[in-house]
């Protein structure tokens, strides 16, 4: 496999989302949300969280680091309230066998009826001061996030959690661009892992690629233009459409009904 070419460009817009998205078949949202956020908003995602999500937050043993996992889990609700309809502290989550979150069926609703309320699978992933959520309505997406860090030895990382032939790239690259490589390939392997909710493979095998798209299989991953210092992936079943790419504003969420494709 070759190295990524470093992307110079900028990051790529990402809008602010609408506050009724539609997902048409085969279509994959990405939604960025910043985590470390004022006081008032910052009280507001706190409040939306369930029992289970305050628990987990408590376990993070640094202020800030618990801090921003309850900004991404309330970024999390406000996101998926768009897609339901429902108050985002209404929302039931509740987690497979390895962990992947899923949204219940709202009370009255059919229990049995196809996984995910509204068919609707999504994943979270965040680093440092940034969170990536995405949607999809067909299939299951996966999606991972990686603060690029410089205090990591990422050539001893490759050579313990990658294959050989990817840990001997990137031990040959110079440090910048082999830091680079290790993190765009971890994330490669988390995002096909939580979308396939398999554990996290050490060899990948892909097929043919560009700087950008990878494929796994009937999955396809693709890179994801983001600021500087940070390195994601998408993971979509095949085939899907490029992923439409949004900005989560903190402004108060509003209930919503979305307008949803056939």
């Amino acid at each position: 496999m070759t190295a990524p070419r470093p992307d110079h460009r900028p990051p790529g817009r990402w809008p602010p989302g609408p506050a009724a998205p539609v997902l048409a078949p085969g279509e994959v949202h990405v939604w960025r949300a910043r985590l470390d956020l004022p006081a008032p908003a910052a009280r507001r995602y706190a409040d939306l969280l369930d029992a289970g999500e305050r628990a987990r937050a408590a376990g993070c043993r640094l202020p800030l680091e618990r801090a921003r996992h309850v900004a991404a889990h309330g970024a999390l609700r406000t996101v998926l309230a768009r897609y339901t309809g429902q108050a985002p502290a209404d929302l039931r989550l509740h987690r497979t066998a390895r962990g992947r979150p899923r949204l219940a069926p709202a009370p009255g609703t059919d229990a049995g009826a196809a996984p995910g309320a509204a068919g609707l699978d999504f994943n979270l992933s965040h680093s440092g001061g940034l969170a990536l959520i995405a949607v999809t309505g067909t299939g299951t997406v996966g999606v991972d996030l990686e603060l690029v860090r410089t205090d990591l030895d990422h050539r001893a990382m490759a050579a313990r959690f990658l294959d050989p032939a990817d840990a001997r790239l990137i031990a040959a690259l110079p440090p910048a661009a082999g830091r680079h490589a290790f993190f765009t390939r971890w994330t490669w392997r988390e995002a096909y892992a939580k979308a396939a909710d398999v554990p996290v493979p050490r060899r990948l095998s892909t097929g043919a690629q560009d700087p950008t798209t990878i494929t796994v299989g009937r999955w396809k991953l693709s890179n994801l233009p983001l600021d500087k210092g940070y390195c994601a992936t998408v993971a979509a079943f095949e085939p899907c459409a490029p992923a439409h790419r949004w900005t989560l504003t903190q402004d108060r969420a509003r209930r919503t009904t979305p307008i949803r494709s056939a």
